[in-house]
């Protein structure tokens, strides 16, 4: 396996040291407070939300080091272990997202059909460590996709399930992840049985905001159905969620519902865990 030594590039803090302050942790608002967020943030008309789309993105890549990604490794993914399910394959796979640093996931394809089928993205959230892509409900809602006609790739996020190369409370998690989520979708975009102009991410919990962040980076995702983690009042709690600071910074603030926002004009189905709503989508006329 190749050396390790790169990955400390993409671990560790930036030169200039994060602030506590500037970062959005948890139920960083109120929920009266992101009501009233977003109320002093709607747009007036498409110009004016378009400006405001561009600063929210190029924050993202500014404050999430996303710029300039690492180059992409050369080296070809592994596909191996196929197994024949009922009415689907799934197979075992690992990559490198950056060099030295691997992907671990599972491939997920519909058995006895002819392609090319839609490709969706299955990022899994943070409720059990130990098992990360293995949860008996991502495998299910993966399996369930393949049979309906989808090739489905479900992956580790760092620390969990096979990725244990480093822990997953890294200063930079929200780079790796990120960096990791885009390699994921070059890999599905290399398969000959994925249809390029059909590809969708779902997850939820951390896997939520991962679907709808890659969404918001990456134009290559058509559909997006983020579970439970768009809010605006509510920014995740985990250092791969909002340990950088992509919320905030001088003379700037937004929430996650704006940067769900950013898929827009591609669909996006959003899914509530109950309670108090604030549903906010900005359509291209």
């Amino acid at each position: 396996m190749a050396s390790l030594m790169p990955l400390a590039s993409i671990a560790q803090p930036a030169p200039s040291t994060v602030k506590q302050d500037s970062l959005c942790v948890g139920a960083y608002f109120t929920e009266a407070q992101g009501a009233d967020f977003l109320s002093a943030h709607h747009p007036t008309d498409l110009q004016a939300w378009g400006r405001r789309a561009d600063t929210i993105r190029r924050r993202l890549l500014l404050a999430g080091r996303l710029s300039n990604l690492p180059a992409r490794p050369a080296s070809s993914p592994v596909i191996h272990s196929r197994r024949e399910m009922d009415g689907y394959t799934v197979e075992n796979v690992f990559f490198e997202s950056v060099s030295g640093y691997y992907v671990t996931g599972n491939l997920y394809r519909p058995l006895g059909r002819k392609g090319p089928f839609p490709g969706v993205l299955a990022p899994h959230g943070h409720d059990a460590q130990s098992e990360g892509r293995f949860r008996e409900p991502v495998q299910k809602r993966s399996a369930t996709l393949a049979r309906m006609g989808a090739v489905v790739f479900a992956w580790d996020m760092i620390g969990y399930g096979d990725a244990r190369q480093s822990g997953h409370k890294l200063p930079e998690a929200f780079r790796l992840q990120s960096i990791n989520s885009i390699r994921a979708l070059d890999f599905l975009l290399s398969l000959t049985d994925v249809d390029s102009t059909r590809i969708a991410v779902t997850g939820e919990s951390g896997g939520g905001t991962q679907s709808f962040m890659l969404a918001a980076l990456d134009p290559r995702v058509r559909v997006s159905v983020p579970v439970v983690m768009v809010s605006a009042h509510f920014f995740g709690g985990c250092v791969c969620e909002s340990g950088m600071p992509v919320h905030r910074g001088p003379g700037y603030q937004t929430v996650n519902a704006e940067i769900a926002a950013l898929t827009a004009p591609r669909p996006m189905m959003l899914v509530s865990c109950g309670g108090a709503t604030h549903l906010w989508i900005v359509w291209k006329n």
